[in-house]
């Protein structure tokens, strides 16, 4: 009996051993297989593609198979192959090669198959479209910060803005996508376990946040994970490749300023030089300008004021229509001395601040995760915020008429706002701004109701 009782046990201890060493197998080929998948751009939207991925440092190589789109399944041997660049980074989870193609060449207005990887190891077949280069009507998504416990509860924006607009050309993103740039584990995992498939199917485009730099507070450590995850144009300042840049979409023009780097006066200069070039220059119809901090401290515990002077400056004389912002964690909306362009402030994710009313704001929202559908045709901008369970927030529209000079025009439909302080709010603001929340807030829609 105690011989059968022996032999048991080390029957199952062998078992058991083999289960721990199958399961690490099973680990090591399944980070073989390229996972972060994202397309964006490097280059014109309607002839080209970018693609990027990783995988474990197994998979030295990558590559990516496309083709015209087709019904049939039998499509295999008409396939083309372009090798990736591949880089070998070191991170907080492991060691890991990263991957990244433009895709050149291809078809205006045309739908392609694509998958990524190499051997064995393939990510699933995907589909992207081009643009048209036409002045088409089309919309895109903008997302605030979305930041903290993205996979909880940031993605659901996402996720809830894709379905809601399966027709989006792409997602822009306003910055701190992550709370910690330098590190994958509750970060940049999270972000494309959020994004999935919809990241392989939908344009990302970027500008960094504070929390994309090694150091938050700091502007000159973006980290290396920026241009590991993501492949933008390189067409911005020499030494503000792919974080300042510019995409020409069909008939507009998207900037992406990091600002963050505002504080150095060279790169100021250097970014505003830049920015006035690219206004100057664009023939098309419209401008949509995003970096990640807000032009006026909104957030209740921040000093209040003009971040950028200079910038808006630069905005009201060239008359953009929308600056796309994010950092506050909160909403507001409105023109700064009645002019152009409507500053807007919003936050995707579930950290959440006070705010302080700034003259400036002819809408306001707080403790709300929110996305921006945008539609643009040649002669107008719909711009609608949801919440993440699909009720319109705010909605506008702005026009050209004739003589090209803007009209704004607010929905008379909207709701009222909501209006309350975030969770914790008397344990994380001083005692001075908990009680004078009311009366600000009283003060706010007094003078919106005169």
């Amino acid at each position: 009996m105690n011989q059968k009782i022996a032999f048991f046990a080390l029957f199952s201890g062998f078992i058991l051993l083999l289960g721990f060493r199958f399961k690490s197998v099973q680990e090591i080929s399944k980070y073989q297989y390229p996972h972060h998948v994202n397309i964006s751009w490097a280059t014109d939207p309607s002839t080209s593609q970018s693609v990027n991925w990783r995988t474990s440092e197994l998979q030295k190589e990558g590559y990516v198979e496309y083709i015209e789109a087709v019904a049939t399944p039998f499509f295999k041997e008409k396939v083309k192959s372009i090798k990736a660049e591949s880089d070998s980074h070191p991170a907080d989870d492991g060691l890991w090669n990263y991957h990244s193609v433009n895709i050149p060449d291809l078809k205006p207005n045309t739908m392609y198959s694509y998958r990524v990887g190499n051997g064995n190891f393939w990510s699933e077949w995907a589909e992207f479209r081009t643009a048209t280069g036409e002045n088409e009507k089309f919309n895109f998504l903008y997302f605030g910060d979305v930041q903290r416990d993205i996979i909880s509860l940031g993605s659901r924006t996402i996720r809830q803005a894709v379905l809601t607009r399966p027709d989006a050309k792409f997602l822009l993103f306003g910055g701190d996508m992550v709370h910690r740039g330098g590190l994958n584990k509750e970060n940049w995992n999270e972000f494309f376990q959020t994004g999935g498939w919809a990241f392989q199917n939908f344009p990302i485009v970027g500008t960094p946040g504070n929390h994309e730099h090694l150091i938050a507070k700091s502007g000159e450590n973006l980290s290396a994970h920026w241009g590991l995850n993501f492949t933008f144009p390189l067409n911005g300042p020499e030494g503000h490749e792919e974080e300042t840049f510019y995409i020409d979409y069909n008939n507009i023009r998207v900037i992406s300023l990091n600002l963050c780097r505002y504080k150095y006066p060279e790169d100021r200069a250097t970014i505003l030089k830049w920015t006035e070039e690219r206004l100057k220059e664009f023939t098309g119809d419209w401008v949509f300008i995003t970096h990640h901090y807000a032009m006026d401290a909104s957030a209740r515990n921040r000093k209040p004021g003009i971040r950028f002077p200079d910038f808006k400056e630069l905005y009201e004389k060239y008359n953009v229509p929308i600056i796309l912002t994010g950092h506050e964690h909160l909403y507001a909306r409105g023109r700064m001395d009645g002019k152009f362009p409507i500053y807007v402030v919003s936050v995707s994710g579930p950290f959440q601040n006070a705010i302080q009313f700034g003259d400036w704001i002819e809408r306001a929202g707080t403790s709300l995760q929110l996305y921006q559908d945008i539609e643009v045709s040649p002669d107008k901008i719909h711009y609608v915020t949801k919440t993440v369970t699909g009720e319109i927030y705010d909605e506008f529209t702005i026009q050209k008429d004739k003589k090209g000079k803007l009209i704004f025009t607010e929905s008379k439909n909207l709701g009222p706002e909501s209006l309350f302080p975030p969770i914790n709010f008397g344990n994380r603001y001083n005692q001075q701004l908990v009680d004078t929340w009311e009366k600000d807030k009283n003060d706010y829609l007094s003078k919106k109701n005169k």
